[in-house]
């Protein structure tokens, strides 16, 4: 139907936060195209159809279930004939920085604090430092030492992810929780495991920092090897 012109595949592509949609016609099964990104915001849904795209008279199929033997149909234009799925993406979420810790957690200074704070009910989880603990934080011989980066994943970082993923169900809706929850279904090292289990979480926070407390022995060598060279 399709090679005769009767018919063609369709993507339905809606975002009902900014009332988004629009459908992409094809005469071929595989669809590419693109969304200005200022169009969509948080969940954009789509819906994949092979449709008539003319009026067909007496519609038959030979894999019709077997309730339908003999029958024929009316299609009118527009009418579903096959349906292929949906599927849906977060437009909040960078995709291309998912491994990267900055896409869920970020480090902030609280005039009002004495001690760290890690607050859940921002769209990432926010590590909030005491001002003055901020400022040791940022200088330039801390905050830009590539070979420090091993001793706050495995500190501040791991102890903030801990408190993430044991609070995680009462915070699901926020966007560092759908950017974590997106890993754990994708990638192929947490198959196996079970996220429901508690007892599983401090394995799960470690996997998801690539192994931290490894990487702060190693970072640790490193550093004490330098020294020794200098």
């Amino acid at each position: 139907m399709v090679q005769q012109g009767q018919a063609e595949f369709i993507c339905e592509a809606t975002c009902s936060n900014t009332l988004y949609w629009e459908i992409i016609r094809s005469e071929k099964p595989k669809i590419k195209f693109e969304i200005p990104r200022k169009k969509v915001k948080g969940r954009v849904e789509f819906i994949c159809l092979l449709v008539a795209k003319q009026n067909v008279e007496s519609y038959s199929n030979e894999n019709f279930h077997s309730d339908y033997n003999g029958f024929t149909f009316d299609i009118e234009q527009g009418e579903v004939l096959a349906y292929f799925g949906e599927f849906s993406f977060n437009a909040d979420i960078k995709y291309e920085k998912l491994k990267a810790v900055s896409s869920f957690m970020e480090i902030v200074p609280n005039e009002e604090l004495t001690y760290t704070y890690v607050d859940l009910k921002k769209s990432k989880i926010e590590i909030q430092l005491p001002v003055e603990t901020y400022k040791l934080y940022q200088s330039d011989f801390i905050c830009q030492e590539v070979k420090f980066a091993p001793v706050f994943h495995s500190s501040i970082v791991l102890n903030a992810l801990l408190t993430a993923l044991y609070n995680f169900e009462e915070h699901k809706d926020y966007l560092w929780a759908k950017v974590i929850d997106y890993r754990l279904k994708n990638e192929k090292q947490f198959k196996d495991v079970n996220f429901d289990e508690k007892e599983n979480i401090p394995e799960i926070a470690q996997m998801l920092l690539g192994n931290p407390f490894k990487r702060l022995l190693e970072g640790l060598n490193v550093i004490v090897e330098s020294e020794n060279e200098e």
